[in-house]
């Protein structure tokens, strides 16, 4: 009775585990796939085909199909290198593809008839219109736009403000939060961090979470709008996600300090009109 008692214990702690492990997968990892050929078109089967990424040096390796064919599923958003080889064809190592969460990236790949000891280097040629997409319509905003866009506001530096030009996406309603997507009611926003529903547990708004992410610590995030795959789901307006910095081999770290004062400001176009003098605002963000 206690071995029996004890199994079924085992099994159902196992099961959450492992359902906690696919839950934080979800909305936040991408795919490579890809044809590997010759020069003449026909597709090459067997070929060993090798993905690293760039910043951890961590890699995967599979072979590709008889029809030529390869996939890597569920790897983490970061720029990869592929790298392809066959007996009889010169080797092919693509760099710098930049793979976006919930976007299939495509990296096509054609061997020249040669020795595997040569190589043949190029860069970028993951697909840059994406084809192989089955829904998640939307924006992906990367980490090197959200750290150069000025989304300094009245309350600190938020990055659901850039979500706020995107397509399909109004704002200014009277109702509500005010900000609408495709036509949708303003609080039909799901939000996720790494796979972590970050939602307002409350009746919440429109782009709004109470957990708000130092723009500093974003790799990126995306907005879907439309045509949601199983992993999202949940709400009918947007669906963001948010995934933060994982790390490299190389120690780095940010300060910031962003400073406004009446004295650096120029007069605001109210303040023109009117004839009146400037706005006295004040504002001292810092972090690190």
């Amino acid at each position: 009775m206690i071995k029996a008692w004890f199994l079924r214990t085992f099994v159902l702690i196992s099961f959450v585990f492992v359902s906690a492990g696919l839950s934080l997968a979800q909305g936040t990892t991408s795919r490579i796939t890809g044809v590997v050929s010759d020069s003449s078109g026909a597709v090459v089967a067997g070929a060993k085909v090798k993905i690293t990424n760039e910043g951890t040096n961590a890699s995967l390796v599979t072979m590709t199909a008889d029809n030529g064919s390869y996939v890597f599923d569920l790897i983490p958003a970061g720029t990869y290198s592929v790298a392809v080889e066959k007996g009889g064809f010169k080797k092919v190592v693509s760099t710098k593809n930049n793979i976006l969460i919930n976007q299939p990236s495509t990296v096509n790949v054609s061997l020249e008839v040669g020795d595997v000891s040569a190589i043949v280097s190029v860069e970028g040629t993951a697909e840059q219109v994406q084809t192989s997409s089955s829904g998640n319509f939307g924006g992906t905003i990367e980490q090197r736009t959200i750290e150069a866009l000025p989304i300094v506001g009245t309350r600190g530096r938020n990055p659901l403000d850039i979500l706020n030009f995107q397509p399909g996406v109004e704002t200014g309603a009277n109702a509500g939060g005010g900000v609408h997507v495709n036509g949708s009611r303003d609080r039909a926003f799901n939000f996720t961090l790494d796979g972590i529903d970050i939602n307002e547990s409350t009746s919440g708004g429109s782009n709004f979470t109470p957990l708000r992410p130092n723009p500093d610590s974003i790799q990126e995030f995306q907005i879907v709008t439309s045509g949601f795959t199983a992993e999202l789901g949940r709400s009918s307006g947007a669906q963001v996600t948010f995934v933060t910095r994982s790390g490299t081999n190389q120690f780095r770290g940010s300060v910031f300090d962003y400073y406004q004062t009446p004295r650096l400001l120029a007069r605001g176009y109210a303040a023109n009109v009117n004839r009146t003098g400037k706005e006295q605002f004040v504002q001292h963000i810092y972090g690190g």
